[in-house]
């Protein structure tokens, strides 16, 4: 009861923000454009969170899943080789793309929009995944809701199916989640699913705590 309670006044504050926030922000020196429907990257703690703690190595090849405003696909743009950023949701691939060209990174990030894994038709082999997922309980009934909502951790589940397939033997995937939305359980699916897990770094809010965690085959 207690975690669902904060789960609603978390949707709210995220609502709010995303309602009235600004539609130009600036994270860790670079300028990002957003929409009311696309996730702000500045005034949230996962997007910098993120982008401060993923481990990328020069020339590797990256996938952003669930990209939003292209934070983490830019970020990892700056020592990747190659970066395949995807969306759910048409207007952040609209904005993605936007903040991937002010940013001048064409060359090495391309956006789609699709469902997980779906548009990867040519299943090419990524040294990372980076993956913040949706994890409040619920459906999504808008487009910008397919980046709160996970009901059952049914989405969480499909992508543990079907990441192994996307990755090189020795790669990893680095996935950001909440306290208040039973890291644990999610853990689980994983360790089931055939994966295993590190801590790579956590942060403490007023409300919840943030983990990243590093996962490979088992």
């Amino acid at each position: 009861m207690f975690l669902r309670l904060k789960q609603f006044i978390s949707i709210w504050l995220i609502k709010m923000v995303q309602h009235f926030g600004p539609r130009k922000v600036e994270v860790l020196g670079r300028t990002y454009e957003i929409s009311k429907d696309v996730f702000n990257p500045k005034y949230y703690v996962t997007s910098q969170f993120m982008s401060k703690n993923m481990t990328i190595s020069k020339g590797d090849v990256v996938l952003d899943m669930g990209t939003g405003s292209g934070i983490q696909a830019i970020t990892a743009g700056l020592k990747a080789s190659k970066v395949i950023a995807i969306d759910i949701n048409p207007e952040a691939v609209t904005f993605a793309r936007k903040n991937v060209r002010a940013n001048k990174l064409e060359t090495v990030i391309s956006v789609m929009e699709g469902d997980l894994f779906i548009p990867l038709k040519q299943q090419p082999l990524f040294d990372t995944i980076l993956f913040t997922p949706p994890y409040m309980e619920g459906m999504p009934k808008k487009d910008f809701e397919h980046a709160l909502y996970d009901r059952k951790k049914q989405l969480i589940t499909r992508f543990f199916e079907e990441a192994g397939h996307y990755l090189k033997p020795d790669g990893c995937i680095q996935m950001l989640y909440s306290s208040i939305s039973g890291p644990d359980h999610a853990l689980k699916i994983a360790e089931k699913l055939g994966w295993k897990h590190t801590l790579m770094a956590h942060e403490k809010t007023l409300t919840e705590i943030f983990y990243i965690y590093k996962f490979s085959r088992i």
